[in-house]
């Protein structure tokens, strides 16, 4: 918890102390490889709901290798989408990545648009913000959609 600061490594959302039920993920599944279980390479922290989602699934993109520019924020829905400009297989990866975990769905948006509701309402900082919404202050950011006099 403390090595990854207690963000979802698939929501990249901060994992509450109370009610956010962190877990461990296994990167490749107990199922498909059995000797990976205790491997510190192989865990993900990931909240319960995205550790749910994902399962045993394989067409989900490992967090540890997914590059900057791959999934962007819609401000207006707060919905994942697909970065532009990506090769096609990326963009299909990342297209399964964001139906199989629903990243899109009305729980996950929520969540994202009350952070992003919080910053722009003056009621967190944006230091709070990339420490408990690190994906959804980066777009801010790359959008231009920061507080004035913040960059």
């Amino acid at each position: 918890m403390r090595s990854y600061h207690r963000i979802c490594a698939y929501l990249c959302l901060y994992i509450p102390r109370d009610t956010g039920a962190p877990s461990v993920d296994h990167a490749v599944a107990k199922s498909k490889q059995w000797d990976q279980i205790y491997e510190w390479s192989n865990y993900r922290l990931a909240c319960s709901l995205m550790n749910a989602r994902k399962g045993a699934a394989a067409d989900v993109l490992d967090p540890f290798e997914i590059e900057e520019d791959w999934f962007a924020l819609e401000l207006v829905g707060f919905q994942v989408i697909s970065g532009n400009d990506l090769p096609d297989d990326v963009a299909g990866a990342v297209a399964d990545t964001i139906e199989r975990l629903r990243l899109s769905d009305h729980t996950c948006c929520s969540a994202r648009a009350e952070y992003a509701g919080d910053y722009w309402n003056g009621d967190i900082s944006f230091d709070y913000l990339m420490r408990h919404a690190p994906f959804v202050a980066r777009e801010l950011r790359r959008q231009h959609r920061l507080l004035p006099g913040e960059s």
